[in-house]
């Protein structure tokens, strides 16, 4: 992989060890953080490997909701959403000790 592969490629989220934490483990996050938050829509390994095409983890959850839940749009901003559900994901990842 060369140095503008490598510098393309989305920022991972980073763990407790400072490591990267694995697509599965964040995968698993955001599927508890929809499901806490209510939300009827679950990814899964192919929607999220698209997802992770966008560099950004709030534009990425903007992007879904605006392409495949535009209902929510009526009642909520894509930023607003986008927010909380990056919150809810990262408080999954604290409860199972993932983050600090």
């Amino acid at each position: 992989m060369n140095q503008v592969q490598i510098e393309s490629q989305p920022a991972a989220t980073v763990g407790r060890d400072n490591q990267p934490l694995s697509r599965a483990t964040q995968l698993a996050a955001y599927n508890a953080a929809f499901i806490e938050l209510g939300l009827r829509f679950r990814w899964d390994e192919a929607m999220y490997e698209w997802l992770c095409g966008i560099e950004c983890e709030k534009e990425r959850v903007a992007r879904y909701i605006e392409e495949h839940h535009t209902h929510l749009l009526k009642a909520y901003d894509a930023a607003f959403l986008s927010q909380l559900i990056f919150d809810k994901k990262n408080e999954y990842l604290r409860a199972v000790g993932h983050l600090n």
